[in-house]
């Protein structure tokens, strides 16, 4: 294992630990309304995370790019490509295992960034043109706005957050991530590059 790695996964073993009881729940899916059905062929390629309620892990990153594939086993790789704090940085990529729940409709993921820790990663929409992915937790926590291209107009970030909003979220909660260098400082954006709000009085 690369020797950078282990202050992440350190990091990661931290916050994932207390999560382990809910993680290893088995009804995470009737907390959220999932899409009615996903087709993970059209699911499969490449997707930039244009917005999230900030967390732990992709906090200090810009640049995420996640690429879905089939592996051998008829399970989900997810390559995760991304860079930490600026686009000068190296860029790193990050391997995991993703799976499908049965009795989802192939709407309820789960994610297993370290064995044997695995947590639940919802599809909550998908356009008609698999396009636009909203992703969700089971306790609303957290929130993933993907797409095809690494911007999207205003109309379809608001309809998107509308439709989280519909779920039980807190909308107020979501941040645009950067994508490209020049929406470094940019109103709104979140991250280590991203827009800092400022400290209550």
């Amino acid at each position: 294992m690369p020797a950078s790695l282990l202050p992440r996964l350190a990091r990661a073993a931290a916050v994932a630990l207390p999560l382990l009881a809910m993680a290893c729940r088995s009804d995470d899916a009737a907390k959220l309304k999932l899409a009615p059905s996903v087709d993970l062929d059209r699911m499969m390629g490449g997707w930039y995370i244009v917005a999230n309620i900030p967390n732990w892990f992709e906090n200090d990153l810009v640049g995420l790019y996640d690429v879905y594939s089939r592996r051998p086993d008829g399970d989900i790789q997810e390559d995760f490509y991304t860079h930490q704090n600026s686009f000068d940085t190296p860029q790193k990529h990050y391997t995991v295992h993703d799976w499908v729940t049965p009795g989802t409709n192939n709407a309820g993921w789960r994610v297993q960034i370290f064995w044997p820790l695995n947590f639940p990663f919802l599809i909550l929409y998908v356009d008609p043109d698999y396009r636009t992915v909203l992703f969700g937790y089971p306790d609303r926590s957290l929130g993933w706005i993907f797409s095809r291209t690494p911007t999207i107009d205003d109309a379809s970030y608001a309809a998107a957050l509308e439709r989280f909003r519909g779920l039980g979220y807190d909308t107020t909660k979501f941040r645009k991530i950067v994508e490209l260098p020049e929406q470094i400082g940019k109103p709104g954006f979140g991250g280590a590059a991203g827009f800092k709000e400022p400290a209550p009085p």
